[in-house]
């Protein structure tokens, strides 16, 4: 099991259309190299991956766009969230083909994930991790690499799944956003006034996703003092203002 604040291992992270790109640096005494020539290079399509109950899997295409070959592997996570966090299991619950390739430049990789199953009621939601793996080959002596990863958020069966069903509060510890549907909710774009329209300041705001009968939070400094508070935020696509209920007592 791996818990993560924002990532499975990776030092920098950037969101790409609701999915993670890692770039892991090495350290070395050494320059870093040239990040065209050896850390860049390869590119994903889809950036989010949905199975609904009448498919039997998807297909992921992996793009070389560099002038070397690039050897990745992509692996599976079950997805879940304890305590605001996500937490990543590996699953044999479906099944990737091939999980080890050496793309070629300027070659497209197709990646195959299938169901090793059938549909059953409610949304599942996984990771598709997919990591540039060291190329010996490539290697110069005392110089740093630079890898890429991408995480890819999956689900299945969402349409067997109940609707998102959210509910904002705040309190001492910040905002929270429970959901006690089962669909997942993808949240961006998190912005807090409070009465008198004065914005506050909130940490970790990016990118986000609640999973059904998860809650996540974004941590605010004094936030039991700041009165009744208006949450504008973008809820898969579409602007939504809340008034969270206060738990400050």
């Amino acid at each position: 099991m791996i818990r993560c604040t924002t990532s499975l291992r990776a030092l920098a992270a950037l969101t790409v259309g609701g999915s993670f790109l890692f770039g892991i640096a090495l350290t070395s005494p050494a320059p870093a190299a040239d990040p065209g020539e050896y850390g860049a290079g390869l590119a994903i399509s889809p950036l989010r991956i949905e199975i609904d109950d009448a498919a039997r899997g998807a297909t992921v295409m992996l793009t070389n766009t560099s002038s070397r070959p690039l050897p990745v592997q992509s692996r599976l996570f079950a997805w879940s969230q304890t305590g605001g966090e996500d937490v990543y299991e590996p699953s044999s619950e479906l099944t990737i083909s091939p999980s080890i390739a050496s793309i070629p430049p300027g070659e497209t990789q197709i990646v195959r994930v299938l169901r090793s199953g059938a549909a059953s009621p409610g949304e599942k939601r996984y990771r598709l991790v997919v990591d540039q793996l060291p190329d010996p080959s490539a290697a110069r002596a005392g110089a740093a690499e630079a890898r890429i990863r991408f995480t890819v958020p999956m689900f299945l069966d969402r349409t067997k799944s109940t609707p998102a069903e959210l509910t904002w509060q705040i309190g001492a510890n910040g905002i929270e956003l429970a959901n006690t549907g089962g669909a997942t909710a993808r949240i961006m774009q998190l912005d807090v006034k409070t009465a008198s329209g004065t914005a506050v300041p909130v940490e970790r705001n990016s990118l986000r996703y609640v999973l059904g009968g998860s809650s996540i939070a974004w941590p605010v400094e004094n936030a039991c003092s700041l009165g009744p508070v208006t949450v504008t935020v973008s809820i898969d696509g579409r602007t939504v203002d809340a008034q969270p209920r206060s738990t400050c007592g």
